[in-house]
């Protein structure tokens, strides 16, 4: 099933892969581009007669023998029960499929921006990016390549390998406001539920969904979860406009969408990640990677309970770990969480804020109230010696 409003995309980049062409597909983050290539791309291609592999795993020295092995594993999968992976370049790697099956493969590498960042100027991106480039330029295979735009800059270092290298780019934006309707009304008849018409319209209109002239994909599909976690507690067949208002309305309820992640959490890792928001963010609101020890040293009193919090937070999907060339490093697990992240570190801080505030009157009013005393006391003792 195409993703609603991508049906175009789609089909354009199915042409070029039908044409040989090297595809390279970017956008924002939380466009939805794994999305579009897993439900709407693969299943075209298959229809094809493509083997296709989906790649996004650029982690740690090995990647490319275990991508190796998931090309090897699709072709066992999709055409060749038989097939197995040998000591090969990429490039004679495909010609091998494609001779023994007389089809091609579909290489599907999603996430790329985690390559160019991860592996930059070292033994394994020398070797990776001259074996990739080969392979691109023989006839093969066929090649979709995903990132997000602020690794495009990094990627470009493939020019000196791939000419025209982004001759064939397809540029993802936000999804149309009629297109989020079907999308909401899709995942609703999913779970068999129905939708009030005021609360699509609520759910479109408010400020975090709403993107330039369309809708952001992320914060959109982050809205519709929430409504029908929320509708199902209530054991409702309607998605109401009761529920969402509930829910303290569209943007409220998407900005808290961490909240119940955040509140399993004990009391010293949900401190731990509060007094790492002013690192893991930057002031120009972007997620920053970080290394544990430099975690640990802004820990402060609490540094002894950062690596079961780093295990914790990684778990849970709030956290990733990056295999940085240095050292592994930590950041959000979405560039899309930041806002929701500052939006709780904001209300935390009030509530500490208030906390204190409340804390300091009461104090101001003890020590007045004792002052008073006191005074009194000491009136009582001299009026008595007279």
């Amino acid at each position: 099933m195409i993703p609603c409003g991508r049906e175009a995309d789609v089909q354009h980049i199915l042409a070029d892969c039908i044409a040989g062409r090297l595809v390279v597909l970017t956008s924002e983050p939380g466009m939805g581009a794994t999305t579009l290539l897993e439900e709407g791309l693969r299943p075209e291609l298959q229809a094809q007669k493509f083997i296709v592999v989906s790649w996004s795993d650029w982690q740690g020295k090995y990647f490319v023998s275990s991508l190796k092995d998931a090309i090897a594993s699709a072709v066992r999968d999709q055409a060749d029960p038989s097939f197995r992976a040998e000591i090969e370049t990429l490039s004679e790697m495909l010609e091998r499929v494609s001779k023994r099956t007389s089809r091609m493969v579909a290489l599907l590498l999603d996430q790329f921006e985690d390559y160019v960042r991860c592996h930059f100027h070292t033994d394994i991106s020398d070797a990776f990016d001259a074996e990739l480039s080969n392979a691109i330029a023989g006839y093969y295979g066929r090649f979709v390549i995903s990132l997000q735009d602020h690794g495009v800059k990094a990627f470009e270092r493939f020019s000196q390998y791939i000419p025209n290298l982004l001759g064939f780019r397809v540029v993802l934006g936000p999804i149309s406001q009629q297109a989020a309707r079907e999308a909401f009304e899709r995942e609703a008849a999913r779970k068999g539920l129905e939708i009030e018409p005021s609360v699509v319209e609520a759910l479109l209109q408010c400020p975090t969904v709403m993107l330039r002239d369309g809708v952001h994909p992320f914060f959109l599909m982050r809205g519709i979860r929430e409504l029908l976690e929320a509708t199902a507690r209530l054991k409702s067949q309607v998605i109401r406009q009761g529920t969402l208002d509930g829910q303290g309305g569209p943007d409220r309820m998407i900005l808290a969408s961490l909240d119940g992640t955040i509140g399993e959490l004990a009391k010293n890792q949900s401190e731990l990640l509060f007094r790492w928001c002013n690192i893991l963010i930057s002031p120009e609101h972007h997620r920053l990677s970080l290394t544990e020890k430099a975690l640990t040293d802004y820990a402060g009193k609490l540094n002894r309970f950062v690596p079961p919090t780093l295990a914790k937070l990684t778990a849970s999907g709030i956290l990733r770990e990056v295999a940085m060339q240095d050292a592994p490093r930590f950041e959000l697990a979405h560039d899309c969480l930041v806002p929701i992240v500052e939006d709780w570190w904001h209300r935390t801080e009030a509530a500490l804020a208030a906390r204190r505030r409340a804390q300091f009157r009461v104090r101001s009013i003890s020590v007045a109230a004792g002052s008073i005393l006191l005074s009194y006391l000491l009136w009582l003792f001299l009026s008595v010696r007279k």
